[in-house]
């Protein structure tokens, strides 16, 4: 029996892995064990939610409080040298106005001096070097008790890089993964080097080895949590999606993402603008509206039921809720069973800057970005207008896949145009598709599964 170790703090690790094949396909084998550490207060719900014999949990311990382990975060993430962190931290500084004026300015320079320096490979590699050499044991003591042939690193951010660590120091082998599109342009810039790493594209691989220097063995596997997407696993009738969430079928639907904290200011603005566009005749057919949550900031059910009054639309919780506190959400099956039905049956998605884009590209959902402030006239390095400076989003912005709009004029002419002729921008999509995804096959949680199997029975362990 192998046995793997790894760590998750956020249930991304739970739709993207647990729950998008590749576990269980590991696990069918029978002769590999997973050791999970994972939040105290959600260490019974996940023993409750996989309870097969050859997985075991365990508690995370708490290491984000670590004074040198804040700044060592810090630098991972100012010495990104990209577009997007510039603008991260000049928001920052420009939102910030009421604080102490020279305290201000002083993180704002030492910032800046951190991007400027993370342009050179050398200032990345003497971070590399000095964060290596600062002791550290929080992780020691698992790797004595459940003796793992692998330590799995499935983020690669933050906590993740004290943990491969230790794992090096004690002759561990160790997997880190890639979390997301956007992580090698604002997270990280991989301040610690596992012996392998998973990314799920061709992008995420050129940016390992030219932004964050890896020299080792990649692995290209595509994205686990959309092989459900290409499969059309757990989409139901239109009509029995409809009902649950009280919409009329015969009716268009329009779908709203919320995208995260950033954007909050302007969200509502936008539902009320369609909402006031419905109502007013200004849309050329009869529209359903469904507002989605972005899973860090769902609603709370009193909050979705004021904003189904407020603004006459639909709207639905994106994940269940366990424990308390930020980190309370969870993609359960039927968070993940309303995520698909909602891109399967959409017949327009709006959003700002949230990977719905490419997962509406994948159902062929004609995309429309709202890169305009609602009702606000709001300073630019607080406006929506910022999103698409962002690397990840300049990318995909080129594609043509996207009709971005600027006032609410154009954001209703983009919908009617859509409802009129679906197909508009149907070669951007699938461009979009082939650049962020790259696999289409449903695959990609075996190759996951496949690369993980095989790093666990290889002799690469150095003990």
């Amino acid at each position: 029996m192998k046995t793997i170790l790894a760590k998750f703090d956020n249930s991304f690790f739970v739709r993207n892995f647990l729950r998008a094949g590749t576990f269980e396909k590991i696990l069918n084998r029978g002769d590999i064990r997973f050791i999970f550490l994972v939040p105290k207060e959600k260490l019974e719900y996940y023993r409750k939610e996989f309870p097969q014999s050859n997985i075991l949990f365990d508690i995370l311990p708490e290491i984000k409080k670590s004074k040198i382990e804040r700044f060592f975060n810090l630098a991972e993430r100012f010495s990104i040298h990209t577009h997007t962190v510039y603008m991260i931290f000049r928001s920052e500084f420009e939102k910030t106005k009421n604080l102490n004026a020279v305290r201000r300015a002083g993180v704002f320079i030492l910032k800046f001096i951190l991007w400027r320096l993370g342009r050179f490979s050398f200032w990345r590699r003497f971070l590399r070097k000095i964060y290596f050499l600062v002791p550290s044991a929080v992780f020691s003591g698992f790797f004595k008790k459940y003796k793992p042939d692998l330590v799995f690193a499935p983020y690669m951010v933050f906590t993740d890089h004290a943990f491969i660590k230790e794992a090096q120091k004690a002759e561990i082998a160790t997997l880190g993964m890639t979390l997301s599109w956007d992580n090698l342009y604002s997270k990280t810039f991989l301040l610690s080097h596992p012996d392998n790493l998973i990314v799920q594209t061709r992008k995420i691989e050129e940016q390992a080895e030219t932004m964050g220097d890896y020299r080792g063995k990649i692995f290209v596997c595509g994205i686990p949590q959309y092989d459900r997407h290409f499969s059309k696993q757990g989409v139901v009738a239109r009509e029995e999606f409809f009902k649950k969430i009280g919409a009329d079928p015969k009716k268009k639907l329009v779908v709203y993402a919320f995208s995260g904290k950033q954007g909050l200011r302007v969200d509502f603005d936008i539902l009320s603008i369609l909402n006031d566009a419905r109502n007013g005749g200004n849309i050329v057919e009869d529209i359903e509206i469904l507002a989605r949550p972005y899973p860090r900031t769902d609603f709370p059910g009193e909050k979705l039921e004021r904003l189904k009054k407020d603004y006459g639309i639909l709207a639905t919780q994106s994940t269940a809720h366990v424990g308390f506190g930020d980190a309370d959400w969870e993609f359960d099956e039927e968070s993940i069973s309303t995520l698909e039905n909602t891109l399967a049956h959409a017949d327009i998605v709006i959003t700002m800057y949230s990977t719905f884009f490419i997962e509406a590209a994948i159902f062929d959902k004609p995309l429309i970005g709202a890169s305009f402030d609602g009702r606000k006239k709001l300073p630019y390095w607080d406006s929506a207008s910022r999103f698409f400076e962002w690397d990840h989003l300049r990318d995909i912005k080129t594609l043509n896949g996207i009709w971005l709009v600027k006032n609410k004029e154009e954001l209703v002419g983009a919908v009617n145009k859509y409802l009129k002729d679906p197909g508009f921008l149907k070669e951007g999509r699938e461009k979009l598709v082939r650049k962020q995804v790259g696999f289409a096959d449903a695959h990609s949680a075996q190759r996951v599964a496949d690369v993980i199997i095989k790093l666990c029975f290889l002799s690469f362990s150095k003990k």
